[in-house]
């Protein structure tokens, strides 16, 4: 399965996701993550990386530019791919990484974490493998930034710190 990264204006994102979903071996959908919104004190979730489209697919380079080729107006809003080295598709590390941070529809949930000797120790939630990875903790607005670089920003998630079994 290959992954690829589309940059598009951000106000189109959902309905060119509906477009390419609609074609057939092609699943698209925006990478999300949970947080808590202290003035609703409830969760929400928001795009991890605003104006993009990750799209899973069978087929191969040429095969998926050829798919954006013929889709004329129907790609209204789409800017470009994201390129490397000649490739769109994202490399079998940046593959694993997100499969082991997103849920099946897309989202970074939130984990739940208490603090020990200055670290966070996640007990719950996708951090659970990537708790080397956190650099910061913000426990009042419950993020955690992670040392894991994507589109040249680190990763911002959501973590929920147990106040109760802290260390003081």
């Amino acid at each position: 399965m290959n992954w690829y990264v589309l940059y598009c204006q951000s106000l189109k994102a959902e309905r060119l996701c509906q477009t390419f979903n609609k074609k057939q071996d092609i699943y698209a959908f925006i990478p999300q993550y949970e947080y808590y919104r202290r003035d609703i004190k409830d969760y929400a979730i928001k795009p991890m990386f605003p104006g993009y489209i990750f799209v899973q697919t069978k087929r191969n380079q040429i095969e998926f530019d050829s798919v954006i080729l013929h889709m004329y107006e129907e790609k209204d809003g789409l800017i470009k791919q994201l390129r490397y080295d000649g490739t769109t598709a994202l490399s079998h590390e940046e593959i694993h990484m997100f499969h082991q941070l997103l849920d099946d529809e897309g989202i970074l949930r939130m984990s739940q974490a208490f603090i020990k000797e200055k670290k966070a120790v996640v007990y719950k939630g996708p951090l659970m493998n990537f708790e080397e990875n956190i650099i910061k903790v913000d426990k009042h607005n419950q993020f955690a930034y992670l040392d894991l670089k994507f589109l040249n920003r680190n990763i911002k998630a959501g973590l929920c710190v147990d106040m109760q079994n802290n260390e003081v």
